[in-house]
């Protein structure tokens, strides 16, 4: 069975589509923490949803973004086949006369497809932990190309340290690896912390309910 087919039990779940309104509240709101109001109502906002999971994290993305401008550009974009081919299927039947772009692309060639300084809002969930050290400073590069001036990153992501977090981190990696089919790295707070600051980012990192799944709020 695929990823997409194992880990949709997950996704689909109301808890957990719950947890993605909450999220992207909460991201917004830790803006105010850099000093930044957000401008949904915008001509031409344009928003990207990087790595989606299924159609489910799909819908509720795209669904909180029209209900704040329904004008919105939208990207969504994952290296999923079945994702890709579902949440097509999705904006089809359900979107069609909205501004949305599905893609099946690497997150770290979205320069071949969006242009230069045109994003307000890049979204994540779980992401990172998908590139090893020096593909996630390529991402975040990336990303930072791709922002406007003004624009702003939400994510939540592993931000651990030593002690239990060291096994617990192991153990996650095993499993998905088994699980799932899929190689996670490992990224520590001072990690994340040195990256964004060579990278040049301004960020503030809140909690969610998991100890070590920390959310960032990131700016140029």
């Amino acid at each position: 069975m695929s990823y997409y087919k194992k880990f949709g039990t997950v996704l689909k779940n109301p808890i957990f589509i719950a947890y993605l309104e909450w999220a992207y509240r909460k991201g917004l709101a830790d803006l105010a923490r850099l000093n930044v109001k957000t401008n949904f109502h915008k001509t031409n906002f344009t928003c990207l949803l990087c790595g989606v999971g299924n159609e489910h994290t799909a819908d509720q993305f795209i669904k909180f973004v029209i209900k704040r401008n329904i004008q919105a550009k939208i990207w969504i974009v994952d290296l999923g086949e079945e994702q890709i081919e579902a949440i097509t299927k999705l904006v089809k039947e359900k979107y069609i006369n909205r501004d949305i772009t599905v893609i099946k692309i690497n997150a770290l060639r979205l320069e071949k497809i969006i242009p230069n300084e045109s994003l307000d809002w890049i979204e994540t969930d779980g992401v990172l932990e998908f590139f090893d050290d020096s593909s996630l400073e390529k991402l975040l590069n990336i990303w930072k190309i791709l922002l406007k001036p003004d624009g702003f990153i939400t994510t939540r992501d592993y931000s651990t340290g030593n002690g239990i977090s060291k096994i617990t981190d192991a153990l996650r990696i095993l499993i998905f690896k088994h699980w799932l089919g899929v190689s996670l790295f490992r990224h520590t707070h001072k990690e994340f912390n040195d990256l964004f600051e060579k990278i040049g980012f301004k960020y503030f990192e809140g909690s969610t309910p998991l100890p070590t799944y920390k959310r960032f709020c990131i700016i140029k």
